[in-house]
Formats: C-alpha cells, structure tokens, sequence
C-alpha cells in the first residue's frame, strides 16, 4: 500500500513540471524573389537564409513556423505573427528572425504617429510592397513599420514573461543600394526613403553598436542583433559559393556552438566572436546589438 501511494505521489508531482516544461519555438521570414518589374526590389537570398536555420533550429526543439517568398506578403506575416504570440506561453524560449528587404519610411506616413526624432520609420518589405510612392497605385500600406513590430515585440514579452526569453533578429538593412554593389555581392536594403513629399533620407552618424533595452518586471529578456547601422549596406556573405545573410550565419555558427535557451548573453558572446572569424563578416558594416540581457 505505501509503495502504491509513494508511486501515485511521485506522478502527481510530476504532471504539472511536464506540462510547465520549457517550449521552445521559432517564427521565421525569407524572401528571395521579389518581382523587380513589379515592385522595384531586387533579387536576394533571404529565403536561403530560412533554409539555413530552420533544420539547426528544429534539431534543438523549436517548433518552427517560416513563411518564405511568395507566402510571405503583408496580411500573412502579420496574420501568423499574430496566431504566434497568441500561442505564446509563460517560459517559452523564443527566437524570430526577418531575412528581407529594408526601407527607411517618412514619420507620418498614411497618418501614422509623428514619434521619430529623425523623421523616419524603419520597415521590413514583405514580397508585396512597392519600393516607392506612388499616388493612387501603392502609398506604403504593406511596408510592416518598426512602430508596429514594438507594439508586437512588446506584447510578446509579456506573454513570454520573465521566466523566458525573446531572440529577434533582422538581417535586412536600411542603407546601401537596390542593386548589387562593384564586387557584385548582394545588397539588401535602400537609403531612398519611402516618401510622398520628395524628403531625403538623411542616415544618422551613429557611433554606438550596443544598446540597452528596458525591462518590466513582467517581461521576458529580449536580445535584438541587426545587420548594420543605418548609414551602411547589409552586404551578403558568400559562403562555397552560396549568399547568406551576414547576421543569418553567424547566428547559425553561435546555435551550433552552444544550443539557444534562455542565456541571452552567452549567445550575444556567441554571435560576436563567430563574426570576427574570417570570412565571417564585412568590413563595411556593423552589427548593432540591443539588450535587456
């Protein structure tokens, strides 16, 4: 009868630690083929980038959504953004990366909020936006705003909670050229802005690469990596003949190193010490770090 008892006891506790077990799960976006006659953009290999990732991510136990080329327009991104913070729980490790094009994009915009001090909005380019303004044919309205993406972020968080963590990070850039560079590497991103007045995109010289991120004490950690600053090009590597995402496979070399979980810093290091290998990085970009770790 006690050894009865003692084994009912023993499952009992055990129930509820299983089911407040450590999720882990990913949210992806790539997109390579863009339609240059139809939306200005050019070719480049964010969807590769997906590929890269997706398998290494899967291997440690993410559950993986990814949305790649023509799946990844506007209303689907932020459609199954959505489903995925609702899905979110307390605890969960959580990383989302965006291999795209980038825009800087006139404060104010289509009524958007005039809250930037330097009078632009950053976006990433879904598959269906247009590169520029036109009246009366596209205005901006699939561009995905930073405003919008720390409204998501922020929520995110807090479903996660403190107990969790939240990795994000965007390989495009918001500088540089549509097209590729003299040494005939992709380029993702633009420095023409988004705009319906004709206003000139201006980048800042901005110095800082590491920033850090405010925390409410109901909020997960968060750890943003992007490219570069605002001023540079987001130049792809060329690894055996294949375009990677600069941020993309050094995130790859860092999860390889030490599987992803909640030591935010421990990955920063990580990251940090792969792009300073040969071959690993570009000379004419920084990263920019962002970190409540």
């Amino acid at each position: 009868m006690r050894k009865t008892f003692i084994a009912l006891l023993a499952l009992a506790l055990a129930m509820p630690l299983t089911g407040n077990a450590q999720r882990k799960r990913a949210f992806m976006v790539g997109i390579s083929n863009y339609d240059t006659s139809v939306t200005g953009w050019d070719e480049i290999h964010g969807a590769e980038d997906v590929y890269l990732l997706q398998p290494e991510l899967e291997k440690q136990g993410f559950k993986v959504t990814s949305l790649v080329n023509d799946d990844a327009t506007h209303d689907n991104i932020l459609a199954a953004m959505e489903r995925f913070a609702k899905d979110t729980k307390k605890g969960d490790v959580v990383y989302m990366h965006f291999s795209c094009h980038g825009q800087p994009v006139e404060d104010g915009l289509n009524g958007n909020a005039l809250d930037e001090a330097d009078g632009w909005d950053e976006a990433l380019i879904p598959i269906d936006a247009g590169s520029q303004y036109r009246a009366g044919v596209y205005v901006g309205d699939k561009h995905i705003l930073d405003d919008d993406l720390n409204t998501f972020f922020e929520r995110l968080r807090t479903n996660v909670g403190p107990s969790g963590a939240v990795y994000v990070a965007f390989d495009a850039c918001h500088s540089g050229t549509m097209s590729r560079d003299l040494d005939f590497a992709t380029v993702r991103g633009t420095s023409d802005g988004f705009t319906a007045t004709g206003k000139r995109f201006r980048p800042p010289f901005e110095d800082t690469k590491h920033f850090n991120v405010t925390q409410a004490v109901d909020q997960a950690p968060i750890l943003f990596l992007e490219a570069c600053k605002a001023r540079e090009r987001n130049t792809e590597l060329n690894i055996d003949g294949v375009e990677y995402g600069s941020i993309t496979y050094n995130v790859l070399q860092a999860i390889k190193k030490n599987p992803l979980g909640r030591d935010g810093k421990q990955f920063e290091r990580d990251v940090v010490e792969s792009s300073q290998q040969p071959g690993h990085w570009n000379d004419s970009q920084h990263m920019v770090i962002e970190t409540s770790f």
